[in-house]
């Protein structure tokens, strides 16, 4: 059975990341694992009773409990599995081993953008977590739209990797029943070979047209660089998850998508889903 894990620091952030994965997990027939790492930090306001300077060390499990019983009522998968792991350490560390123990097939969590507020461990380890992850990451935070219709924005740069994601993003996309958008992204540069980010764009929609019923269009948008646009036409376009890659290499140089990702997780507010690729 597929599992999907959801990490959980008790922040409101987290707990809406459950939500989300709930229903997800109802639509992929999947187990559903959440997992807290020790680390002694202060929590949301549901899990603090009368006193929100209380910290609740060592009562992970109860809170997990409790998570568990408040969404075991939506989650409608039929022999399904819905549990909890507690494990102490190296944040992105013990998430990423859990990832790979489970063969999870996604991670749901929640951020906290560029709000400042470090106190929830998710905040700090956002980045780490899906620079290091063995699978896609969806990126959530409360307030974001989650609802139907969807609608996934899926841009493609010039590196030929960038493909390598579409069959997940089409999958994920048939999960939502929704409609995609495929954006080449164009940049002026004599370093870049023109047209081809298009080219690329072309085959990302032969491949979704050929493997689902979705509908599906290409755009070509200029983006110069600057994330603030590619957010912007997102909006416009009421996408309601941004799909992207992120190259696995050691050299930092390789894509631009290594600084874009990061700076994406920390100003969208749309949802973003973030596939690691190998090369």
């Amino acid at each position: 059975m597929k599992r999907i894990l959801v990490p959980i620091d008790f922040s409101d952030n987290s707990v809406f990341a459950l939500q989300v994965a709930v229903g997800l997990s109802n639509e992929l027939n999947s187990a559903l694992r959440i997992i807290h790492v020790q680390t002694g930090q202060q929590y949301a306001p549901e899990f603090l009773g009368d006193n929100p300077e209380e910290r609740i060390i060592g009562q992970a499990r109860q809170w997990l409990e409790h998570l568990v019983k408040k969404f075991l009522p939506d989650y409608k998968v039929h022999n399904g599995e819905f549990d909890y792991k507690v494990r102490e350490g190296n944040v992105v560390r013990e998430i990423t081993n859990q990832a790979r123990y489970d063969d999870a097939s996604l991670i749901v969590v929640g951020t906290h953008g560029i709000s400042g507020v470090e106190e929830k461990w998710l905040g700090s380890n956002a980045y780490r977590l899906v620079s290091h992850a063995p699978c896609p990451v969806l990126t959530v935070r409360k307030g974001m739209r989650w609802e139907n219709p969807h609608k996934v924005l899926l841009p493609i740069d010039y590196h030929k990797l960038a493909r390598k994601i579409v069959p997940v993003v089409a999958g994920f996309a048939k999960l939502l029943k929704a409609e995609v958008s495929v954006v080449a992204l164009q940049k002026k540069s004599k370093w870049l070979i023109p047209g081809r980010s298009n080219i690329y764009a072309r085959q990302a929609e032969r491949y979704i047209q050929n493997n689902t019923s979705l509908n599906v269009s290409v755009t070509n948008f200029n983006w110069q660089g600057d994330v603030k646009n590619i957010l912007s036409f997102a909006r416009e376009q009421s996408a309601s998850v941004i799909a992207i890659h992120l190259i696995k290499s050691t050299n930092p140089f390789e894509s631009f998508f290594r600084p874009f990702a990061n700076e994406i997780l920390n100003t969208s507010d749309i949802p973003v889903l973030i596939v690691p690729v190998k090369e």
